[in-house]
């Protein structure tokens, strides 16, 4: 069985110093390799702006094994911006990597990762 999950959220700019949350879960399976993809993005202030993004797919391989992918994106633009992205996976193989950076002079964080998982016939 070959399952896949995409989806996109965005929250707007708010002059209201309200709070901008928006947060995305996905998850794919396909034999016994399983992943998953959490990104989350929260912005305080005067003018705010969020949005998270996150892919998940597997397939079964002629082989007998199967693969499953995802990958997630967090943007937080505001006062205290929280962007993060949680991956996990399932399978013989699992790589899993995510990345966070904030940008000072925007008040700007952006973080990505990406989970793969492999298991073998």
């Amino acid at each position: 069985m070959n399952i896949s999950d995409s989806s996109c959220r965005l929250a707007g700019i708010d002059n209201l110093l309200l709070v901008e949350v928006t947060d995305l879960v996905a998850a794919s399976i396909s034999g016994g390799a399983i992943v998953g993809v959490v990104a989350e993005a929260v912005a305080f202030g005067n003018l705010t702006w969020a949005v998270t993004t996150t892919l998940t797919s597997a397939k079964s391989m002629p082989s007998g094994g199967s693969i499953a992918k995802g990958r997630g994106l967090a943007i937080a633009i505001g006062d205290n911006p929280l962007a993060t992205v949680d991956v996990f996976g399932s399978g013989d193989k699992t790589i899993e990597h995510i990345h966070s950076h904030y940008f000072a002079n925007k008040n700007m964080t952006v973080t990505k990762g990406f989970v793969i998982a492999i298991d073998h016939p």
